[in-house]
């Protein structure tokens, strides 16, 4: 009789234990959410001095390695929405890469940095600009596809959007997403502004084609806290150094 009251007691006790340790699944997520999304274009060995937007290859390079070294982890598009909404735990360091434009140095240049690396990225591409003279060709865009870059939406021409009719915004946006699915089998559902242009008729647009999300041009880090459709990003320029790029990383700023 001693020996069956000792086991309903210890019985007792770890059922106490493992209760007290176990969290809700709701919980499981308690970490402030905070991923900083960084903004590149042009990334090429012999940048244009007088071009802000193109970038060297050489310290694109020191960029990659220094997140790679310190032990950032690079997200897909999905992995990125799944966190901001907590349906996914944050890793430790979390980052977005985004490139802007499919110029036709992602593919010789900076796909195989980030290969090399083992990263993911987004390239928000503009639809009628696929197969151009100095863009990405259709089969570049679905090699990178293939091994860890998301394809997603930049509209068909590169417009000012708030320039725009509501009309001329949703063919813009539509026609891409159509143009896009044809070419890489799925549907894209995030966008970014061109310029980062946008109007409350774009994101009127946006939410009526089920997208999940847009990214504008600064704004610091993004968090869980942050509007679906005025995400911010971290733009890379040519003039900013590798002490600038920690800073920024670090602080969205």
């Amino acid at each position: 009789m001693k020996k069956l009251k000792g086991l309903f007691m210890a019985l007792i006790l770890l059922l106490i234990a493992s209760t007290q340790y176990q969290l809700p699944a709701s919980a499981k997520q308690t970490k402030k959410v905070e991923i900083p999304v960084l903004l590149y274009h042009v990334v090429k060995p012999d940048p244009d001095p007088n071009n802000p937007y193109q970038f060297s290859l050489e310290e694109f390079e020191k960029h990659m390695a220094y997140l790679h070294e310190n032990g950032y982890r690079t997200l897909t598009m999905k992995q990125y929405f799944n966190i901001l909404d907590k349906k996914a735990a944050m890793p430790k360091k979390p980052i977005l890469l985004t490139f802007d434009d499919n110029s036709n140095d992602f593919y010789p240049y900076v796909y195989p940095v980030l290969q090399k690396y083992g990263m993911k990225a987004t390239q928000f591409t503009v639809s009628t600009w696929v197969d151009g003279s100095w863009n990405m060709t259709s089969n570049e865009l679905l090699t990178v596809m293939e091994n860890g870059i998301d394809i997603q939406n930049h509209s068909v021409t590169h417009p000012a959007l708030a320039d725009l009719s509501r009309e001329q915004q949703y063919t813009e946006i539509n026609e891409a997403t159509k143009f896009l699915k044809d070419l890489t089998g799925k549907t894209t559902n995030t966008f970014a502004y061109p310029y980062g242009s946008y109007n409350a008729d774009t994101i009127s647009v946006l939410e009526e084609l089920g997208f999940k999300g847009a990214f504008k041009v600064g704004g610091g880090i993004s968090t869980d806290q942050s509007n679906r459709y005025e995400l911010p990003r971290i733009m890379i320029l040519q003039e900013h150094t590798l002490d600038d790029f920690v800073r920024m990383v670090e602080t969205g700023y």
